[in-house]
């Protein structure tokens, strides 16, 4: 089947968080919406199926995951990624920031340090701090258009620190990291034995040849200190029905996981998860051709930035559907860029809520319909061709 990702499909007055009219205002005078991380494309007929059949029956009681989930969350990590999960050591949580607030309260105490590399998505310090812990960061660098690791940073702030968040893909950056440095950072955190929390939640959107590796597939020594998070969320535009798989090998890390969980009461819906299980059992050629249509949207918005509008320097996505944009030729005060966004008639996110430091940076989201997104552009070009003459 060949899905259709270039048709416009009108968001608004739908709850969609990324099109209310709260956040971009409404009429003639609305903004164009490049900001929360969720796509514009109509999911699989297998996963609206599912939750029809679901929603049909129409007795909503309590409920349990799906006794096919496990299995299906499984295969996916297998088939795409090449990472052998067993399926006991799956559980379910409603999206990764709760999860990154479950493995924050069930692997530190109090006033203990969480390493973090910045610039980076907003939950990850944010949920470490609101837990009382302390948040270290050790930032990334811009290197010929290219966010590394600045691996002695790293090496000397994990002494520190008790838990590592990572993010791969990531998130704002959109690196795909390699084996290397993932190896790298492996074996830093095995010298001193720090526990590691990794979001994947972008794992199937790598672009160029990248290719994803989960972390926890390295080694056995890795899968028994990490935690890995990820969902059908961002492949399958499923994500306001908060679902997410998390994958724990050791045993102990994932009893202390799991009671932290329950103590909170922290429940997945069922619609949630009869997505996931459709989506990870029939959507291999749906995330097959929305990688292809996210990677024409990242070359066509690139294409566009360099030739049209001066002032932003695009940072090449190796995977996800952000574009991180280097915009301080425009020659703007910090406090001031969100403003030429929305004088332009768009909302991005602003790149200091992911604690890049400089304040010139902004998150694009590309995951529209090719119609959207060339409109979108074609305002920016116009309101910095009108800064800069």
């Amino acid at each position: 089947m060949t899905y259709d990702f270039d048709r416009v499909i009108d968001r608004r007055g739908r709850n969609s968080a990324k099109w209310d009219r709260r956040f971009i205002g409404e009429g003639e005078n609305a903004l164009l919406p490049f900001w929360v991380a969720d796509t514009d494309f109509e999911t699989l007929p297998e996963v609206k199926q599912a939750l029809s059949d679901c929603v049909e029956h129409g007795i909503f009681g309590y409920t349990l995951p799906p006794e096919g989930c496990p299995a299906a969350a499984a295969r996916w990590q297998q088939v795409r990624h090449g990472f052998h999960v067993e399926e006991e050591w799956i559980s379910f949580l409603a999206g990764i920031d709760c999860a990154i607030a479950t493995a924050v309260q069930a692997l530190t105490q109090p006033g203990e340090a969480v390493l973090i590399n910045t610039p980076i998505y907003t939950p990850f310090f944010e949920m470490a701090e609101r837990c009382g812990r302390q948040v270290i960061e050790s930032p990334m660098r811009l290197i010929n258009g290219r966010y590394e690791f600045d691996f002695d940073d790293f090496a000397q702030k994990a002494k520190q620190a008790k838990l590592f968040l990572l993010c791969n893909p990531h998130n704002p950056t959109a690196r795909c990291l390699t084996r290397e440095e993932l190896e790298k950072l492996g074996a830093i955190c095995e010298e001193n034995d720090l526990l590691i929390l990794c979001d994947e939640i972008h794992a199937d959107i790598v672009f160029d040849g990248h290719r994803h590796i989960p972390l926890a597939s390295l080694s056995p020594e890795l899968a028994r200190r990490t935690i890995t998070c990820t969902s059908p969320s961002k492949t399958f535009s499923v994500a306001g029905l908060v679902a997410s798989v998390i994958i724990i090998p050791d045993p102990e890390i994932r009893r202390r996981f799991i009671e932290v969980k329950e103590r909170n009461s922290i429940n997945t819906g069922i619609l949630g998860l009869v997505a996931m299980e459709a989506a990870y059992l029939h959507g291999d050629a749906y995330a097959d051709q929305v990688c292809r249509y996210l990677q024409a949207n990242r070359d066509f918005a690139v294409d566009f930035f360099r030739k049209n509008i001066p002032g932003i320097t695009p940072i090449v996505p190796e995977a996800t559907f952000l574009l991180w944009l280097d915009c301080s030729g425009l020659g703007l005060p910090r406090e001031k860029l969100e403003g030429f966004f929305t004088s332009a008639g768009l909302r991005l996110s602003g790149g200091s809520a992911y604690r890049e430091p400089t304040g010139q940076f902004a998150r694009l989201n590309f995951g529209c319909a090719r119609a959207t997104l060339e409109q979108g552009l074609t305002r920016i070009e116009a309101a910095a061709k009108a800064r800069l003459g």
